[in-house]
């Protein structure tokens, strides 16, 4: 029992003289301290951050559940053009696609200056790609209505901006960057497709 005071005693004695060192210890950070924990900080949270945006943006794509937004294009011959993101556009509904491509103050076929064309996705695979490195997706789509099949790939970066490039059944390439989100978010006017 003596031994049990003495113990106690002992404890009481240690932790009465262990925490006054270790609140001078916490109230001693330098301005160099201080500044490197926050930098971390900051740091963590950049990363976790970045990492939701990376599973949200593969969760679209593998849902097959998203709309690329285009804002502007190059051509084969490195001709870009800047494009109205509410009329150009490819959306992903399951198996069903629309590319759509029109031009502001044009009126066409489609009510909105261009082309609108449905297809049915096939082929379709998404690769996750290591850290940082973003998302890739890879499809063919069978059009509905006359037309050879286009290729699409679609990388995703890790903040939402995407690159779309189109490989039409004649070879011709265009490459759209623009930014991916969902079809809730999505600010499209769809147009009508000729078939």
């Amino acid at each position: 029992m003596k031994q049990l005071k003495y113990f106690i005693l002992v404890l009481l004695t240690a932790g009465w003289l262990i925490s006054p060192v270790a609140a001078q210890t916490q109230q001693t950070l330098t301005k160099k301290e201080k500044k490197e924990l926050e930098k971390m900080r900051r740091r963590k949270e950049k990363t976790r951050k970045r990492e939701a945006a990376h599973t949200y943006y593969l969760q679209l794509l593998q849902k097959k559940y998203f709309v690329f937004e285009a804002d502007y294009l190059t051509d084969t011959k490195g001709n870009s053009f800047i494009l109205s993101p509410d009329i150009n556009f490819m959306s992903v509904e399951g198996d069903t696609a629309v590319l759509q491509f029109g031009f502001d103050n044009l009126m066409g076929w489609n009510g909105v200056g261009g082309l609108t064309v449905r297809g049915v996705l096939y082929h379709y695979k998404v690769e996750e790609g290591k850290k940082n490195s973003g998302i890739n997706m890879h499809s063919d789509i069978r059009i509905i209505g006359p037309g050879l099949p286009p290729h699409v790939s679609l990388y995703v970066s890790d903040d939402g901006t995407a690159q779309l490039t189109i490989v039409t059944g004649t070879g011709d390439q265009i490459t759209l960057f623009g930014t991916i989100v969902s079809p809730e978010d999505a600010t499209v006017f769809k147009g009508a497709p000729l078939f």
